[in-house]
């Protein structure tokens, strides 16, 4: 249960589906999942996994979600004890995104925004070479996109949350935090109060607009609903979004995705960009 929980459907038959495996794998058990039964062997070695297990107080099982794309590596999997979820592990090789990701939630104040939530984190360390961190599990139930979210109110928080603790670097003049992964698929409801907003893996400073623009841009891909009236000056995100998404892996599950995303983007670009 835990495991089908782990997946992060957006079109509304998708999730309905979710909803009926979660409920077929609650009464009846696991052999209701449809697939190949296979063997996982956990990277890393024992040390990094103690580790893990210390800084949490201990864990009895645990539930893989292995990302589709063959170009984004490292484990992530909710940690559970006696069947309830102990915190959801990341274990990166290289410690950047996960100082991102760390240094963007703790800015939170118990992990809440007036527009979203986010999750605690609940341990950091590295071990056998290895960087991992747990953070606050989402309950463990399957959970869909905001239906009209306000975009305009969490790109505000993220912004006024992020000023102070995200280095500048040599962004230019004008840019502004964002989350990076501003996608129907990573702000989630989940059961009762404000929605979860995850995966910050990516925040960094980007061109006015950048989060509005890739949450519409995303959601028209691949959902296909209509993008709404976006600001005027938005070709700047629109450009650096383009750039970025260019750079993605060709040969990845998600290649036609990105192909729209790409069409939708320089679309918004002006014709002399």
């Amino acid at each position: 249960m835990a495991g089908v929980s782990l997946l992060t459907k957006s079109k509304p038959v998708a999730v309905a589906a979710q909803w009926a495996l979660y409920g077929a794998v609650a009464v009846v058990g696991p052999r209701m999942l449809p697939g190949a039964r296979t063997s996982w062997e956990a990277p890393g070695d024992a040390s990094l996994w103690q580790d893990v297990a210390d800084g949490v107080g201990g864990f009895d099982g645990l539930a893989v979600y292995e990302r589709p794309q063959a170009s984004r590596t490292g484990v992530a999997a909710v940690l559970l004890r006696a069947g309830h979820p102990v915190g959801f592990l990341k274990v990166r090789e290289d410690a950047g995104e996960l100082d991102r990701e760390e240094r963007a939630l703790r800015a939170f104040a118990n992990g809440c925004s007036p527009a979203f939530r986010v999750p605690l984190v609940l341990g950091r360390g590295e071990a056998a070479g290895s960087h991992w961190m747990v953070i606050e599990a989402m309950p463990p139930r399957p959970a869909r996109p905001v239906r009209k979210p306000d975009l305009a109110g969490v790109v505000e928080a993220v912004q006024e949350a992020l000023g102070s603790v995200l280095p500048r670097g040599d962004a230019p003049e004008g840019w502004r935090p964002m989350h990076g992964d501003l996608t129907a698929w990573n702000l989630r409801v989940c059961g009762r109060g404000l929605p979860w907003l995850i995966d910050w893996e990516d925040a960094a400073w980007a061109p006015p607009h950048a989060d509005l623009v890739y949450h519409r841009a995303t959601t028209s891909a691949a959902l296909g609903a209509p993008l709404g009236t976006l600001p005027p000056d938005v070709s700047e995100a629109a450009a650096f979004w383009t750039e970025r998404v260019a750079r993605r892996a060709g040969g990845d599950h998600d290649a036609a995705l990105n192909q729209r995303l790409l069409d939708i983007l320089r679309a918004l670009r002006p014709t002399n960009a």
